[in-house]
């Protein structure tokens, strides 16, 4: 009978510490994107200020060059998805408060983050 309440406290130990490991335990980012990833939302100014830019830009490319470069764009204000893709590149780049966090961002395979539309611009006339 004395064992009972041994086993009753051990118990109660071993599931405390294996919550707090399993709560502990950052979530597996997403695998880096073998294209870039560009994240905008509808009525956004600067977002349209780089769509325009990639709009002529793109054009201006030789033939070759504008099939190596791939864009995968993600607009974020109407999906949740997106949205929290997003987030979790924002992550990546080990942004995390909220006030840095908007678009447009623009994510490379290589893992690094432009935020704004002069750092995107800047690095896209640099490809």
């Amino acid at each position: 009978m004395k064992k009972f309440p041994l086993v009753i406290i051990l118990a109660t130990i071993l599931i405390v510490v294996g919550g707090i490991f399993l709560m502990s335990k950052s979530s597996t980012p997403p695998p880096l994107p073998s294209n870039l990833e560009y994240f905008w939302g509808e009525g956004c100014p600067h977002c349209k200020n780089v769509a325009d830019f990639m709009n002529s830009w793109k054009k201006s490319l030789p033939a070759d060059r504008r099939d190596q470069v791939k864009i995968d764009k993600f607009e974020v204000r109407s999906s949740t998805n997106n949205a929290a893709l997003m987030e979790a590149r924002y992550k990546y780049c080990k942004i995390t408060d909220r006030a840095e966090m908007g678009v447009p961002l623009l994510f490379t395979p290589e893992g690094k983050c432009f935020s704004g539309d002069t750092p995107i611009i800047d690095y896209l006339k640099n490809l």
